[in-house]
């Protein structure tokens, strides 16, 4: 029982230890001093904090509470009573408290010893104003947070001021031990957790220490340098998030009146209920948890509100308006008071009143006019007391050295009074709300959990009343006994009664727990209307109404007050309900604001009163008028709380028989079945699942079951490790025969294929028998065969994450078990028990087996190829003898080596069934799904909701016997709020329950009231608010249990929940783990938790595994949760997780250890597990998650200069070469350019970026480079910072390198070559890197007509790829060489070697060597016309695709859709081209220059051949533009877009739309010469000639063909055959190239021969030819152009002889000028690669 003495005044604990037989009203009037203290602009500030979300209000709330908890410390050492909290200000009163009984309206008179009367009241008056000096003195600058995040850093949970631990960021690099944890310091360094020693110049910090050693880089072990003096939790701000309070006060004295008004005997059951009517009357049925139950409920007895009144209290107001911020003002009475008193104060007069003012400035107490209370001696305690106590308060200290404060010393108190129990006097109970009292009386630990909630305030204003006489008291009685007596009724909650000037109050919420509601605001509206009734009938005057409804923050304020405490409610929505009472028309009326409008919806009638200011608010709030509510409900009310029982499968009767079926076929004769069945989160995908398992049961087949969750997709194996546990121990059972010892299928495709086509209906008899009856009695979504050894349930748990390093013996002998099993599986299938050490890769428990001469020597990749043909032979055997069917849940969630693993198996295994429950493919982007459906059968069922008829039977389901049939209007409204899911379905028949929208007549469920539409009754629908609503009536252990445990992950443990669960809590305190589950089973009656199958995840030590059943019960549990404990439990699950770190579980539990301490304030535990989650990410490929953690350690230290430097300044370079790795890797190029040159900048390295110090920095190097060639390397790098340095550059320069190749930024890819290679040369370093920049330095060399040293470098770069040629970059480098000269053939083996070494097991892992290598096979595809006829290199653009989605690279998504559209040109598929050119014009305005080349050549031939030459002219335009910003590159991108653009020339000239003939404008003819010639000198920039030779001289020839020289033109093009050497392999361009000479030759029978050589070549390749070809060579040039000579209208053959000829002559003289010209220029051309 909780101690309820700090939630009561003072002067009611003692009224009711002497009054047995209290009248109400009650009251009593006694001479007192009354204190007011108030915040000043707390208006204001509400205003700002609300700006910052629920995170402001809860810190409002909190520093306001702390704020009080300082002042009433102040207010109880001088004796002081709280009688409220009002919100901001507290109203205190002094005066005498007897132990004499009395009775109402008695009043204490004078004495008759005047004298001592006097002195009482001096004594009182004394107090009051010596506390509030002591207030403004110690509490003025009281420093305020605005946000709880910000205050979490500068406070302790209690309210008082954080001390900071002193404390490095090396601290932070030591793992957590959990104080109950067995992990000793030798398990830790055994396990490798000890944190790293480093270099004291860079005093790094390590992401290693618990990483496997395959993933640890290589580093210099150094020693460490530990800083005593740094704090780790300084402020990331200078100006931080706060503000600082000032007080101000008004004090009076005279005659207060005590008042108690309420029901203290409610004598009206119908409308005073003796017990919450919302709360489940269903218990648990296990007898252990009956104890805890039997206090769950909480009667209601009355209920009554304390407080004072009078004149004196009326004379606050306008005191206080008179004070300013610092100042205590006092009325007239109490300064008569203290003017006969030696207190030394000065007064300032305003008005009537005296200000006291500049306390902390000029008043110094007093020490020898009078005595001091003992207490306040200085003598009495030490100074420095007081000094510790200023410096916890914000602003104090400075002001404290021109101040005199007395130390406040703690008076002796009767400890008795200190600490109530409830049974001490049941009357206390009244004095409290009923929703604190039950959630504190059913609370943990006797407190009030900090949440926040959605409400509707009430609050009701009395207007002017004067309880001094007796009928002004009896007035306010018959308000407040009707305003509880409706509040009851309507299950509304009164907060508070109080008095002021202005009159009385009662404020009242709706929606506190257990109370809670769909619609708070319908409650409210029925409440406030009833009672504004009532007070109309009463005849009383003057009153006014308001609602509001929002979000509102509720806790114990201040916390752990041992004096006084208030269950407290805060936030935005309780000001907007006072400020709507200020306006005339809320007078005698209800009025409500526009949230609280919305949700009543149209059961009530509204009148509009526009918009209104209010103070604190800046902008107006509409404020609307209720006028009256709907017709009366049905008695006939159907409690929500009615027990719910767990319903089979209803619905989807059409998709469970077309699966059966698909099962059947399978069934009769398997052929590689697979069925998806795919739909949105909460379909009910995984209960159609079970269904169809019970029906595969009956074909006498065994199943196993597996599941992948979101956090685990990046785990190796994940999917598949549960479903080959299961496997194994089918195969170890008495159902599968052994198979003679042979050597292993070399072929298991064609012995699956060549086993037997039979289906499994006559399977053996005993094994049907035997798997009928195990499997009768397990769980319907359970594997089919039974796991009967507990040493089995624990090989699912190897690398759970409750494992520990304490418990070796059971590691150990968890991997006895496991390796005997799979020894014995092996034999029985015919396989070598060598093999045993693959499944490490599977098992983790498995990681201490030593490897054999069978896996010595294989890497990861022939590892995961040698363990797929094991797997896959052994299913293969047990398919001979059962039927099997691999059931895979959620396998959007699916990792790639699973998947690549379980595609194998359906290919290879025929009889093997594949059940998969996905979310929409479209959505996740499930694409592999496809290519299942290449091999056997494929079925795909989508579920998108339920229909009628199965909502009627679930809505039935939740209704009580006597209802047989639902109205198809209910069930229509339902259908379309829900969409047929069937959990929304289910929520809303909870709805139609409680709410009493639904009524029975004979039989049939029917809308309560034909007056209004059921959709319109039940308003803006919100599942969330249902979900509360039944968590508030859940019981309190389980509440916390279910809080904690929205914290986790999708999947977790009772004892992950359990580690940061309070100790009290009734669920695990002195439980067992089988208990533990049985009060979870039994208190989770809304079913929010359902157990994960042991196909889902890992279990250890038997202990069940739970998952939320819909993503929304956490989110919105998790809404509930106040920031602080937010931070609370992150940072203690946090501390769980690492507690249990070991080599083994690293990688699992990094991503939860990570997760939660983002959540915290921990800066240091978050750079240190943020850095090894990079890495890991960076390890594992998934980029978008290394870039997004990365750019947090970047965020943070940024923020933080002092954190940088004990960071260290290298490290941080590695974090920016990190991130801009990750740029480079996901095409982001402009920010991996900018973060790489942070990563030099910090090195010492910077990029040159001024033009003198570039061209010396360039020169410098060749100079070097040309050294290392003639002389060697003759000073290598020696120092070991050096050389570190070295390596860092060296890896930026890959990288820049990389950006530069993209960009066609010739002199910067030059210059990062060459500083690499020269580094690489300096540091010894023979590796990928050292190939790479020699093959690149080739590259160029190439490209500058420089072949010998071209030769030099790539022979050297081969010799170094002698051990491997596996290196991606260099094979793409050796490919464009190969390219470049004409080499195809060869270039495209090249690239096909290069694009496996760039992938492992099917996943890229090199995404950019990836991309131009497929590129580069796709554009030699396209060109050769053959690319739809190559299924390899159609899958590899897929591959290309879908890795640029995973990782969020924007700009691969241009280069395949030029791909896309440029296959389409090519073979003449303009329909499929439509979505990309969408796509290419969204992409304009961001694309970089290379990009924008390719992307508008592509459009100006893509809309030329579909005639719309105004956009091809608009991208004609753009792209003569972007021209002269090509360089010479070795980027292959650019072609596209020069050929293209060529090719739509071409089409415009066909057309009619570029003849200069008929214009005869010389300024168009030089416009068009002038972008010829900027098209002529691109082509010589690509340097690619042997490739765009052809397109070449069809540049060439266009100015010829535009002005109508078809002789000139022709001569062009047919010089341009004896220079093209390598045309052959260029099949489409070759083509293309013989139907423009069959148009454009001058005699009719070369054009008709041309014309037959394309049509020839073209239909080898299948593209229609009629698309390029001559129409008409006889006659035509092209369609709408007559030739010069015809075929049959020729009579001067001489002639026409005699013109080619002297066409020859002069075209002859041009191209001869024209070689000596461009000879002339290559020799005029430095041999450098300054000039690429």
């Amino acid at each position: 029982m909780f101690n309820i003495s700090p939630y009561i005044a003072k002067y009611v604990r003692a009224l009711h230890a002497n009054e047995e037989n209290l009248t109400i009203p009650y009251s009593h009037t006694q001479f007192g001093v009354v204190l007011m203290v108030d915040v000043v602009g707390f208006s204001q500030l509400t205003t700002i904090a609300q700006e910052k979300g629920d995170s402001g209000a809860e810190a409002i709330a909190m520093e306001i509470g702390a704020y009080m908890g300082e002042c009433i410390q102040i207010i109880e050492f001088y004796g002081g009573d709280v009688v409220k909290f009002l919100g901001d200000a507290i109203l205190v009163c002094f005066q005498p408290i007897s132990d004499e009984r009395r009775d109402s309206g008695d009043t204490i008179a004078d004495s008759d010893d005047n004298e001592a009367s006097d002195r009482q009241k001096n004594v009182l008056v004394r107090r009051g104003v010596e506390c509030g000096l002591q207030l403004l003195a110690r509490l003025s600058h009281y420093r305020v947070y605005l946000t709880a995040e910000e205050r979490s850093k500068h406070r302790a949970p209690n309210g008082t001021k954080k001390e900071h631990q002193k404390e490095t960021i090396f601290d932070a690099m030591t793992p957590y031990v959990h104080e109950n944890s067995s992990i000793d310091e030798a398990s830790i360094q055994s396990a490798n957790i000890q944190s790293r020693h480093f270099n004291p110049e860079n005093r790094n910090i390590s992401i290693e220490n618990l990483m496997p050693s395959f993933m640890k880089r290589k580093k210099i072990i150094k020693d460490r340098r530990l800083s005593a003096s740094s704090d780790l939790s300084t402020s990331t701000s200078e100006k931080p998030d706060s503000v600082d309070l000032e007080l101000h006060m008004a004090l009076s004295c005279g005659n207060v009146v005590n008042v108690i008004l309420g029901i203290l005997n409610p004598d009206d059951p119908m409308h005073a209920p003796n017990s919450f009517p919302q709360l489940r009357t269903d218990k648990p049925n296990a007898t252990d948890t009956q104890a805890i139950l039997d206090e769950f409920f909480l009667e209601y007895h009355g209920r009554l509100e304390y407080t004072i009144g009078g004149e004196v209290v009326d004379a606050l107001d306008d005191a206080l308006s008179t004070a300013k911020a610092g100042e205590m003002s006092i009325t007239p009475a109490a300064y008569d008071i203290v003017q006969r008193q030696a207190m030394n104060l000065t007064f300032e007069r305003r008005r009537r009143f005296f200000v006291i003012k500049n306390i902390t400035d000029e008043i110094h107490f007093r020490k020898t006019s009078y005595s001091h209370p003992s207490s306040l001696r200085k003598g009495s305690t030490p100074v420095n007391n007081n000094v510790k106590y200023l410096q916890t308060l914000p602003g104090l200290t400075a002001q404290a050295s021109k101040m005199t404060i007395e130390p406040l010393v703690p008076r002796i108190r009767d400890k008795y009074q200190m600490n109530l129990p409830i049974e001490s006097n049941k009357l206390y109970l009244k004095y409290i709300n009923r929703s604190a009292l039950y959630r504190m009386e059913n609370s943990i630990d006797d407190s009030l959990p900090a949440q926040f909630r959605e409400v509707t305030i009430m609050f009701i204003s009395l207007g002017k009343t004067n309880v001094t006489k007796k009928e002004g008291l009896e007035r306010v009685q018959k308000a407040v006994a009707l305003a509880i007596k409706t509040l009851v009724k309507c299950e509304g909650m009164l907060q508070q009664f109080a008095i002021d000037d202005k009159g009385a109050t009662l404020l009242s919420v709706f929606g506190l727990p257990p109370l809670s509601h769909e619609r708070e605001a319908v409650f409210a509206a029925k409440a406030a209307i009833e009672l504004r009734d009532s007070y109309r009938k009463a005849g009383f005057k003057g009153f006014a109404i308001s609602l509001s409804t929002g979000i509102i923050f509720t806790a114990v304020l201040p916390q752990g007050s041992p004096y006084r405490r208030d269950a407290g409610i805060a936030g935005d929505t309780i000001v907007v309900a006072v400020r709507m009472l200020k306006f005339p028309f809320s007078k005698e009326n209800v009025v409500c604001d526009t949230a609280t409008k919305l949700q009543i919806g149209g059961l009530c009638e509204f009148e509009d009163y526009g918009d209104n200011l209010v103070k604190g608010k800046v902008k107006p709030i509409q404020i609307y008028g209720i006028q009256k509510f709907g017709p009366p409900e049905k008695d006939n009310r159907i409690s929500v709380l009615s027990a719910e029982q767990l319903s089979d499968f209803i619905g989807y009767k059409a998709e469970i028989e077309k699966a059966s079926n698909f099962v059947d076929d399978w069934n009769e004769a398997p052929n590689h079945h697979t069925l998806v069945i795919s739909g949105p989160s909460g379909v009910g995908k995984s209960y159609f699942c079970n269904k169809l398992h019970k029906t595969i049961l009956h074909h006498g087949v065994l199943s196993c079951w597996s599941s992948s969750t979101e956090v685990e997709k990046g785990t190796k194996y994940y999917l598949l490790r549960n479903l080959i546990l299961v496997l194994f121990d089918i195969i170890d059972s008495d159902k599968i025969p052994a198979k003679a010892m042979a050597k292993p299928e070399t072929n298991t495709h064609q012995s699956a294929e060549s086993s037997n086509h039979h289906g499994f209906k006559q399977p053996n008899r005993s094994m049907t028998d035997s798997s009928d009856s195990e499997n009768s009695a397990r769980s319907p979504s359970s594997a089919s065969f039974p796991t009967t050894q507990e040493w089995f349930k624990r090989l699912t748990s190897a690398s759970s994450v409750a494992t520990s390093t304490g418990s070796n013996s059971n590691n150990i002998e968890m991997m006895n078990d496991l390796t005997e099993l799979i020894a014995r599986c092996l034999y029985k299938c015919g396989e070598e028990k060598g093999y045993l050490p693959l499944f490490k890769l599977i098992f983790t428990a498995l990681n201490e087996v030593e490897e054999n001469r069978y896996t010595r020597l294989l890497d990861g990749r022939a590892r995961d190829i040698l363990l797929t043909g094991v797997i896959t032979r052994m299913i293969v055997h047990v398919s001979r003898s059962i039927g099997l069917v691999f059931i895979c849940d959620d396998i959007q969630w699916a990792d790639t080596a699973s998947v690549v693993m379980l595609q194998h198996i359906h290919e290879h295994c025929q009889r093997v069934m594949l059940l998969m429950a996905t979310r929409p493919i479209k959505d996740y982007n499930v694409t592999f799904i496809k290519d299942y459906q290449s091999t056997g059968a494929f079925e795909e069922i989508a579920l998108n909701g339920l229909g009628e008829t199965e909502i009627g039977e679930i809505i039935l389901q939740n209704f009580d016997r006597g209802v047989h049939k639902v109205s198809p209007e209910i069930i229509k409204v339902v259908q379309k709020r829900t969409g047929g899911n069937p959990l929304y379905v289910k929520n809303m028949a909870i709805i139609l329950k409680d709410f009493n929208h639904v009524t029975v007549v004979e039989g049939e469920l029917v809308p309560s009231s034909n007056a209004f539409d059921l959709e319109d009754r039940m308003g803006s629908f919100d599942y969330k608010r249902i979900i509360k609503m039944q968590f508030d009536r859940l019981e309190s252990n389980y509440q916390e249990f279910l809080t904690v445990a929205s914290c986790l992950d999708q999947c977790f443990t009772a004892e992950e929940v359990g580690a940061a669960i309070k100790e009290n809590n009734f669920i695990f305190k002195n439980s067992t783990a089988e208990l533990i589950q049985t009060y979870i089973k039994n208190f989770d009656v809304y079913h929010f938790l359902h157990l994960v199958e042991n196909g889902t995840t890992q279990i250890e030590n038997n202990t069940p595994v739970y998952s939320f059943t819909h993503i929304t019960i956490p989110q919105s549990i998790y809404d509930m949760v106040a920031y602080e404990t937010r931070i609370s439990l992150h940072r203690t699950l946090a501390k769980y997780y690492e507690s249990q770190l070991n080599r083994e579980n690293f990688l699992h539990l990094l991503g939860k250890i990570t997760r939660h301490y983002l959540k915290t304030d921990s800066i240091g535990k978050q750079l240190y597990y943020l850095e090894a989650l990079a890495d890991q990410n960076m390890q594992t490929n998934l980029l978008p998650e290394a870039t997004s953690n990365l750019q947090r350690i970047v965020k943070i230290l940024e923020e933080d200069s002092e954190l940088l430097q004990q960071f260290g300044f290298i490290r941080l370079s590695d974090i920016y070469r990190r991130l801009g790795i990750c740029y480079t890797m996901r095409t982001k190029l402009v920010e991996g350019e900018r973060y790489l040159y942070k990563a030099l900048e910090i090195l010492g390295e910077p990029w040159p970026k001024q033009r003198p110090y570039f061209l010396y920095k360039y020169w410098a190097n060749r100079l070097k480079q040309y050294q290392h060639r003639c002389w060697g390397v003759l000073m290598k790098f020696s120092s070991l910072k050096k050389r570190e340095i070295s390596y860092r550059v060296v890896e930026i320069m890959t990288q820049l390198s990389n950006i530069y190749l993209y960009t066609g930024n010739g002199q910067d890819f030059a210059y990062a070559c060459l500083v690499g290679l020269n580094a690489c040369e300096k540091l010894d370093d023979i590796g990928p890197s050292y190939t790479l920049f020699l093959a690149r330095n080739s590259l160029l060399c190439w490209l500058n007509d420089e072949k010998e040293s071209s030769i030099y470098y790539i022979a050297k770069a081969l010799r170094q790829m002698d051990s491997d040629k596996s290196d991606a970059d260099t094979l793409t480098t050796c490919s464009l060489l190969c390219f470049a000269a004409g080499k195809f053939s060869n270039a495209r083996d090249l690239l096909y070697q290069s694009i496996e070494g760039s992938r492992t097991m099917g996943v890229v892992t090199d995404c950019q060597a990836f991309y131009r290598s497929v590129g580069l096979v796709i554009t030699m595809r396209i060109f050769e016309g053959t690319f739809n006829k190559s299924a390899t290199d159609l899958a590899l653009m897929k591959d290309m695709a879908n890795t640029a989605h995973n990782n969020g690279d924007f700009e691969a998504e241009i280069w395949l859709g030029v791909y896309n559209i440029g296959n389409g040109i090519v073979v003449d598929r303009m329909g499929d081209c439509s979505p990309y050119v969408s796509l290419l014009e969204a992409q304009i305005k961001g694309a970089a220059d290379y990009n924008l080349i390719a992307i508008h050549g592509t459009l100006v031939c893509y809309y030329a051949r579909n005639h719309m030459y105004e956009a091809a002219r608009r991208h004609i335009q753009k792209l003569v533009q972007i021209l002269p910003k090509l360089t010479v590159t070795p980027n292959i991108f650019p072609i596209y877009g020069l050929i293209f653009a060529t090719m739509g020339l071409y089409c415009l000239i066909e057309d009619g739309q570029m003849d200069l003939r008929k214009s005869r404008d010389s300024k168009d003819y030089e416009k068009l010469i002038h972008g010829l010639s900027k098209l002529n000198h691109a082509f010589q920039q690509v340097k690619f000639w042997e490739f765009t030779q052809p397109c070449l001289y069809l540049a060439r020839a266009l100015p010829y063909v535009t002005t109508r020289r078809i002789v000139e033109g022709y001569m062009v093009l047919q010089h341009g055959i004896y220079e093209m050497r390598f045309i052959q392999e260029i099949r489409f361009l070759k083509a293309y190239y013989w139907a423009k000479l069959g148009k454009f030759a001058f005699i009719p029978e070369d054009r008709i021969e041309w014309t037959e050589r394309a049509i020839k070549d073209f239909d080898l390749l299948g593209i229609p030819a009629d698309t390029y070809c001559n129409p008409d060579p006889a006659r035509l040039y092209y369609s709408g152009f007559p030739a010069d000579l015809c075929l049959a209208g020729s009579s001067n053959e001489q002639d026409a002889h005699t013109i080619v000829q002297m066409a020859e002559e002069e075209t002859s003289t041009n191209t001869s000028k024209h070689d000596n010209k461009k000879k002339n220029t290559r020799s005029s051309m430095p041999s450098d690669e300054s000039n690429v």
